[in-house]
């Protein structure tokens, strides 16, 4: 049985938005009701998410209304007529995806991190963190605006008569007087910026993490979590090659057409899922130690006493029931310990309550699921 490759597109597209969407409705399920808190990096995965299932109704309808005609007919004048409508709907789904792509990237990208910024007590770390925020909003911006202004006048984007003149040879026949640039050089330098960024965003933490005072494997596991999205980075890789193909000729970009949209679906899927993926050992977590983690009458009961910050009130409980508050630090790095209550909780990288792992565990030996649990709102 044949089925068009835009067909499979939407149906791949599909498949991994729901497995998304699973994904992050447990990610707000261990974040608010096991960790009583949600923040800005979650919110932002959300909207990565919807922007996404935006993303899969527009190559829907890029499939329904390009399999209406065949490029051929593009050379034949006596054809426009009857697939006028359906080019114009081709032309207008494009331009959408284009624009909503880009965006869906930099919801993901700036979720991971806000995360680093919240966790980041290291000066260096957080002067690159702001850094690459910057960098990614700087350059999605610019991109966005390119692809709205893709013509001097946005509706030409879309114009079939436009479109179809550059494929009318007849001498002495009128050409379009739209003013349009070729958006190509714009797309193989976005797919370029992403995958640098991509890689930015995997290397950031890992110098801190490897200066941290705890076993060389916790160090190793840790950096593991952060690692995850090395998936979105192989799917950008290949989307790159992908777009490589696809510039190269008209001919090229018909036939590579859907094989760039799937791998878009697959690199934004792919960075949503892994870098959500180390929030959910909470739920292993609480499968294993019997608990499923706090209630919110736990929590609510964890903040009443006057005077006192959750962090302070929570070490003081840890200490009555002879449980040491676990810290987290870079080695060598104890000169630059500043005022613990300026970055409660984490100070100076990492801090994590004992109360928050397992009662069994040692001093030095948390379970790796605590380094994603911050008191900070993240």
């Amino acid at each position: 049985m044949y089925l068009r490759p835009g067909f499979v597109v939407f149906i791949v597209g599909c498949t991994l938005t729901s497995l998304s969407t699973i994904i992050i409705a447990l990610r707000y399920y261990c974040r608010y009701w096991l960790m009583g808190t949600t923040g800005l990096t979650d919110h932002l995965m959300l909207m990565a998410l919807l922007v996404t299932w935006g993303n899969t109704v527009v190559n829907y309808y890029q499939d329904k209304t390009s399999s209406s005609f065949r490029p051929s007919f593009f050379r034949i004048p006596e054809k426009a007529p009857q697939i006028q409508a359906a080019l114009q709907g081709t032309l207008l789904t494009w331009y959408i995806y284009r624009i909503t792509y880009n965006i869906g990237l930099c919801f993901v990208k700036l979720s991971i991190l806000f995360f680093y910024r919240a966790i980041a007590s290291n000066v260096t770390f957080r002067r690159l963190t702001y850094a690459t925020i910057a960098l990614v909003s700087l350059y999605t911006f610019g991109v966005t605006i390119a692809s709205i202004f893709q013509c001097e006048n946005p509706v030409d984007a879309w114009d079939t008569t436009a479109y179809l003149s550059q494929f009318d040879g007849k001498p002495g026949r009128a050409k379009s007087k739209t003013k349009c640039y070729d958006p190509i050089r714009l797309w193989v330098m976005s797919a370029a910026v992403n995958l640098f960024s991509d890689v930015v965003i995997l290397l950031l933490p890992i110098p801190t993490l490897l200066g941290l005072r705890v076993p060389m494997d916790k160090r190793l596991a840790l950096i593991g979590i952060f690692s995850v999205g090395i998936m979105a980075i192989v799917a950008s890789c290949v989307r790159m090659w992908v777009m490589a193909l696809w510039s190269e000729s008209p001919q090229n970009s018909a036939r590579f057409g859907a094989d760039l949209l799937l791998w878009g679906q697959v690199e934004t899927n792919s960075g949503i899922i892994s870098s959500s993926i180390p929030f959910l050992r909470l739920i292993f977590r609480g499968r294993g130690n019997g608990s499923g983690g706090k209630s919110k009458e736990d929590e609510k009961q964890r903040i009443v006493r006057p005077g006192i910050s959750p962090p302070q009130q929570e070490q003081q409980q840890d200490q009555r029931q002879g449980n040491p508050e676990l810290r987290i630090e870079p080695a060598g790095k104890d000169e630059e310990k500043g005022d613990p209550n300026d970055s409660p909780g984490w100070n100076p990288f990492i801090t994590v309550p004992a109360s928050l792992h397992s009662q069994t565990s040692s001093r030095g030996s948390a379970q790796l699921d605590d380094a994603v649990r911050p008191h900070l709102t993240v």
